[in-house]
């Protein structure tokens, strides 16, 4: 969305509508996953991950999604109860888990609403290192503000 009249600042109310546009468009990616594959949207992304890199680290997978390492290790399991993927232990640390793919997530992957990643994350990569950078320390003070900086990285991915 861009600015109706330029002379004219924005109000917090149009920086609002701006937050529910981009989460309504966020959601409704995520419907139309859930609904073409039958998971979740962090499940489709934890997997679309696993595929393009198997047998990489559970930590690892949570560094590549931003997210907390208890939550990628939730997702890993429900990717393997849904026979998405299978879980192999390390043959020198026995408490390493390395997801690998299995057929039947290689195949969705190919069916699958693109971006995999989400419209967010992809979006995010197409801003310039200077937008990003913008967008950045502006959200770093709002989380500021909201001192929410250190909650929010727990936040489920289906809420965002």
């Amino acid at each position: 969305m861009s600015s109706s009249d330029s002379s004219t600042s924005p109000t917090p109310m149009d920086v609002l509508k701006q937050f529910r546009s981009i989460f309504n468009t966020v959601k409704q990616h995520f419907q139309q996953v859930e609904t073409s594959c039958r998971i979740s949207g962090a499940q489709l992304w934890a997997l679309a991950v696993v595929v393009r890199q198997p047998g990489l680290r559970v930590s690892e997978l949570a560094r590549a999604m931003a997210v907390h390492q208890s939550t990628t290790s939730n997702l890993v399991e429900r990717l393997v109860d849904l026979k998405l993927v299978e879980k192999r232990r390390s043959e020198h640390d026995q408490r390493v888990v390395h997801p690998y793919p299995l057929p039947a997530g290689i195949s969705l992957i190919g069916q699958a609403p693109q971006p995999v990643e989400g419209v967010l994350p992809e979006a995010l990569t197409q801003l310039s290192e200077e937008n990003l950078t913008r967008l950045h320390d502006i959200l770093d003070n709002l989380l500021d503000i909201l001192q929410a900086k250190d909650t929010g990285r727990h936040i489920p991915l289906s809420e965002i």
